[in-house]
């Protein structure tokens, strides 16, 4: 291969990159010096490749870098050299990731010139190149533990550690002497508004610009617009007391055309919509109870934290975040407004909790399942045989005049359907029949326990003597929590104060074992404090229900599948069928969302059904 090309240069291009904008040796710097370089030393650079604001730690994010590799393997390859500034220029990727791309180049004829370097074109250069390459690795690596340090020291005062706050928030910046400079507000299309203290809004920032602060300067998490804020509360409201989904409440928001919280930000070619991922994020974050918590994820690439401290990671992923253990988690108490109560907040992580171990979304939200007509299918369970009964769809023989099939809906035992005669047998039940007489029987629930001055009368005394009979335990037992939680602080703080190089060692392992006890004790708290807010969350559910009542078979008729299937599991326990005898009892549950009453007398109906 001719290392000359037509015009006596030899043919290159160049390789630029930098981390961040704020690094010193922008792109700019380095282009001139590639470029002053091949004056000199005899280069034709006929094109770049540049990587602009992407991190050297691995090579697998860098596109044009790798676009970079695999031109250079192309048999029409029109350069034979590559310069770049130096090696971290090139990637602070390890040894072994530097020399299999430097290998990869070799082969096909390519060699890398780093024109900063000062090499002398040796044999000598080898021995240099790998004790370079590790130190530009291994100032990325101290670099992560500085930058972790100083997150550390952020966090402990509670700041807001970067990126688009949380939706329902907005961020106010304070100076290095605590006054508030203005408020930031990010706006659904990628913009952002600058507010002054009186909420006024001064400038709007457009989308890619960056608003410029000092790095004294730090922000804290403020209450968002009004909208917004009733917005959140919407969701965990709809969560809890309605028993909505995911995907039911990112559709309501879709018909309301509320903006979704990313908005513009990402999509341009086509409208941005809620969707249920949007949601569970919102329903699982702690931040709405005033909380900031931080480090439950890790990117980390070289170090992460644990026991509040940076310490080196086993093994470099270079992408993908990982969950912390909880032990590990930053956690500021009612460091800012809160938008839910913790109360709040523990009813819908336990419900979550109870949806993905036995809920109903993982049987039928996906697939065929979530578009089937059969509203009850995983509720009937046969009596004979022990297994589900499930939508069982006869084609008759004729046909309509159109040619297509006339249909007939059923419930059949799954055992029949599936395994034949030898199993069950076949008993088959209208779908239309069945699910209607579940209706009916919900409505005239409804209507006897809370569409009467009686009715509603006897379930209020009920859930009274109920929460009455819980209540004083809970408090006894809150006091003696919190008493402990106070006891546990007042310990880690003696040790912190007569802490000593002689016994550090001891007072950091009595930290950490103080630190997970602590973390036990302020989870059993919020699950107190859950429970003793009960008396007034079913009070609420009763209150919802006799709303419902005049209305239900309107508002039923009008739902979709998914929401006419969430309904009936709200108040519909189970269904036991024989198919032997043709008979069956049907279980409703009076007080959706309150499943710790059912043990109780009168919080469940068992009805005979026969067919």
């Amino acid at each position: 291969m001719n290392d000359i090309g037509a015009n006596g240069f030899k043919p290159a291009v160049g390789y630029l990159r930098r981390s961040t904008d704020r690094q010193e040796q922008s792109i700019g710097d380095q282009r001139r010096v590639i470029e002053a370089y091949a004056v000199n030393s005899g280069y034709d650079v006929l094109d770049y490749y540049v990587d602009d604001a992407i991190s050297g730690a691995s090579s697998e994010d860098r596109a044009s870098f790798l676009r970079l590799i695999q031109d250079a393997k192309q048999r029409d390859c029109p350069f034979q050299f590559v310069l770049v500034y130096d090696i971290k220029r090139f990637g602070r990727v390890d040894n072994d990731e530097a020399g299999y791309y430097r290998y990869q180049l070799r082969r096909h004829g390519v060699e890398i010139i780093y024109v900063a370097e000062g090499f002398n074109g040796d044999d000598t250069d080898d021995l240099l190149r790998p004790v370079k390459q590790w130190q530009a690795r291994q100032e990325l690596k101290d670099l992560s533990k500085v930058t972790i340090r100083g997150l550390l020291s952020r966090a402990d005062g509670g700041w807001w550690m970067g990126g688009v706050p949380p939706y329902g928030y907005d961020l106010a910046y304070y100076d290095g002497s605590g006054q508030c400079l203005c408020t930031v507000r990010f706006i659904e299309d990628g913009s952002k508004q600058v507010l002054d203290q009186d909420g006024n809004i001064t400038r709007t920032v457009p989308k890619g610009e960056r608003l410029q602060f000092t790095k004294r300067d730090k922000s804290r998490l403020v209450l968002g617009h009004p909208d917004r804020v009733k917005l959140v509360k919407q969701i965990f409201d709809w969560y809890v007391l309605d028993g909505v989904g995911y995907k039911s409440i990112a559709e309501r928001f879709n018909r309301m055309n509320v903006p979704t919280p990313m908005g513009g930000r990402r999509r341009t070619s086509k409208e941005a919509k809620w969707c249920a991922t949007t949601i569970m994020t919102i329903l699982q974050n702690p931040v709405y109870t005033g909380d900031m918590v931080w480090s439950r994820l890790s990117f980390a690439k070289f170090h992460k934290i644990s026991n509040g401290q940076a310490v080196q990671t086993r093994n470099f992923t270079g992408h993908g975040p990982s969950r912390n253990g909880q032990e590990d988690w930053i956690v500021h108490r009612n460091n800012h407004p809160a938008i839910i109560t913790r109360a709040r907040f523990d009813q819908v992580q336990k419900r979550r909790e109870a949806t993905a171990k036995f809920g109903y979304a993982n049987t039928h939200n996906v697939g065929r399942g979530a578009i089937s007509p059969y509203l009850l299918t995983g509720l009937i369970k046969c009596l004979h045989c022990g297994h589900k009964w499930i939508g069982y769809t006869v084609n008759k023989g004729r046909r309509r005049k159109d040619g297509s099939n006339v249909k007939t809906l059923y419930y059949a035992c799954s055992g029949y359907v599936n395994k034949g005669n030898s199993v069950c047998q076949r008993r088959v039940i209208r779908k239309e029949w069945l699910e209607g007489w579940v209706v009916d029987h919900i409505e005239s629930m409804l209507k006897e326990y809370f569409g009467t001055p009686e009715g509603l009368k006897k379930m209020r005394r009920m859930v009274t003597e109920e929460m009455e009979s819980i209540v004083p335990q809970i408090g006894e037992e809150l006091d003696q929590v919190e008493a402990h939680i106070r006891a546990i602080k007042q310990t880690i703080s003696n040790l912190i104060e007569n802490l000593t190089s002689t016994n550090k060692e001891y007072v950091d392992a009595r930290l950490v074992e103080l630190k997970r006890e602590l973390a036990v004790l302020e989870t059993k708290r919020l699950e107190l404090e859950a429970a003793g807010a009960k008396k007034i969350e079913v009070g609420r559910l009763i209150d919802q229900a006799v709303e419902l009542v005049g209305e239900f078979k309107t508002t039923f008729i009008e739902r979709s599948i998914e929401e006419k299937r969430l309904f009936l599991r709200a108040f519909l326990k189970r269904i036991e069928l024989d198919p032997i005898n043709q008979i069956g009892k049907v279980e409703f549950i009076l007080l959706p969302g309150a499943k710790e009453f059912e043990k109780k007398s009168g919080y469940t109906l068992n009805v005979e059904l026969q067919w």
